[in-house]
């Protein structure tokens, strides 16, 4: 009813304007082949059952433009409160009861002391996902080398052919939906784990075409979503190395709808974008939209403790539907927002754009890191891995970064290289055995991500970041966080026997 009085108040408008501006028959002739016909139907009673007339084609096309362009915004579902948010004031506060854990994997062979922190590992988080999930699992992911048999066998393949077993047997038998959003398969990584899961119809599976949508790039998203309720996010690839022979960090999140409904958006994107005649939108419909961003994170209660200001990042840009924060700028955003202390793992340290045929110069996070040490006197700390496919130049631009301690008063900046050890069978796993991390802590805020840090990954690489800022100012000493128990990892790592002096 109200869209029948709008279109008619719309039409009388028209009219008006016709009688007050003495336009042309021309300008407005289908209004008035409108009037005609309604004229006609006065004078013949049986014609306006004569409901398929080819000259009513015109005034039908006319109706459903005005629906599209006026109307249809008026019903747009983003405005109405996201699933399990509720509004305090300009503020989203989430209504879930959400339990967030650290995840690690741990490789064979390296050792911390008995009273290191310890958390659960991917393996046993992913296994919980699976064993868990009601209806549907949607999985994020670079390339799949779940199976010994994939490239190389070792006995500590066990586990990857575990989770591959547990994601064939669950699919086969529809216990529930598994989606698969993966990177475009090539020559060196073909994905023959995701095309066994499509053969025996255990898995859809769509690959996105990078080099077709932005020209290069990857999907290097490493992500779980089960039943919109739950979700994995971190550095671990669907590969049985990042369960054994590979370093990792990520997080399991339990009970939270607010956060996995909107991290769900951005595998959404992934799979539309994995269809064969897909394009990049140049504006997202609003249904891939998020509320909660830098401006305005969604206040989180994370294991029974309130006021975590919590929102994803993701990257590249193009990928970003509206309210949406770009992964680099929530970055920059986390370090300059540091009080005392930025820490930094990561796999890879450059800024520069290395994946191109031009190397070019890309100086945003590298500022940022200076302009925190200089101005805002915070100490910064980053531990990046050394192994067999570090590039000797990055040695330079981190030396460029720590010969700045000491040059004023409060300039703190220190930078060691993680390395994992390997005995002679270990060193034959193909690229294994190294630090793959990628996350951040500061003394108030947790970023755990996806994507190693040199320009590529924020510019035509998919990748996510969730960032989780500790609102409370009047913790103890004592009080437990995930910000806390990020901490621990990095000064666990950062004084163990396997970090080294740049």
């Amino acid at each position: 009813m109200k869209l029948q009085i709008k279109s008619e108040n719309l039409r009388l408008k028209r009219d008006d304007l016709n009688v007050k501006n003495d336009l042309s028959d021309d300008d407005f002739e289908p209004w008035a082949q409108l009037n005609t016909l309604r004229a006609d139907a006065d004078q013949d009673p049986w014609r306006k059952y004569r409901w398929f007339n080819p000259s009513c084609i015109p005034i039908t096309l006319i109706f459903i433009l005005i629906f599209v362009i006026v109307l249809l915004p008026l019903f747009d579902p983003i405005t109405e409160n996201p699933p399990h948010a509720v509004l305090n004031g300009t503020n989203y506060v989430c209504t879930d009861k959400c339990r967030i854990q650290l995840v690690e994997s741990i490789p064979e062979g390296l050792n911390f002391s008995d009273n290191s922190p310890k958390f659960l590992s991917t393996y046993d988080a992913w296994s919980i996902l699976l064993n868990s999930t009601k209806n549907s699992l949607d999985i994020g992911s670079f390339y799949w080398t779940l199976r010994g048999a994939d490239f190389y066998n070792h006995t500590s393949a066990w586990q990857g052919e575990d989770i591959f077993k547990k994601l064939m047997t669950y699919g086969r038998r529809k216990k529930y939906q598994i989606r698969i959003a993966q990177s475009i398969p090539t020559a060196n990584e073909p994905n023959f784990d995701t095309q066994i899961l499509t053969k025996r119809k255990a898995a859809d599976v769509r690959s996105v075409n990078f080099p077709r949508l932005l020209g290069g790039g990857v999907l290097h998203t490493k992500l779980w979503v089960s039943d919109g309720q739950n979700f994995y996010l971190g550095s671990a690839n669907m590969d049985w190395r990042s369960l054994t022979q590979v370093k990792e960090l990520g997080v399991l999140v339990t009970n939270c709808t607010c956060l996995a409904k909107d991290v769900a958006k951005i595998f959404e994107a992934y799979w539309f974008l994995g269809r064969n005649d897909s394009e990049i939108p140049p504006r997202w419909p609003e249904f891939y939209s998020t509320k909660f961003n830098v401006k305005s994170p969604i206040s989180v209660q994370f294991n029974d403790d309130l006021n975590f200001n919590t929102f994803f990042s993701s990257s590249p840009p193009p990928f970003s539907a509206t309210g949406r924060t770009n992964d680099l700028d929530a970055i920059v955003n986390v370090i300059l927002s540091a009080e005392k202390f930025v820490h930094i793992a990561v796999m890879d340290y450059y800024p520069l754009i290395i994946y191109s045929p031009k190397i070019r110069y890309w100086p945003f996070i590298d500022d940022a890191l200076r302009t925190a040490a200089i101005e805002n006197k915070v100490s910064v700390k980053l531990l990046i891995s050394l192994w067999g496919s570090s590039r000797p130049s990055e040695d330079y631009f981190l030396k460029s970064l720590s010969s700045l301690t000491s040059s004023f008063k409060g300039v703190d900046i220190e930078i060691r290289r993680f390395i994992v050890p390997a005995d002679p069978d270990q060193a034959k796993i193909p690229f294994g055995r190294v630090n793959h991390n990628k996350y951040m802590v500061t003394d108030n805020t947790a970023y755990i991500g996806t994507s190693n840090w040199s320009g590529d990954y924020f510019t035509d690489t998919a990748g996510i970041g969730l960032i989780i800022k500790d609102s409370n100012n009047d913790r103890k000493d004592n009080d437990t966080t995930i910000v806390t128990q990020l901490t621990s990892v990095f000064e666990r790592d950062w004084n163990s026997p396997y970090a080294f002096e740049l």
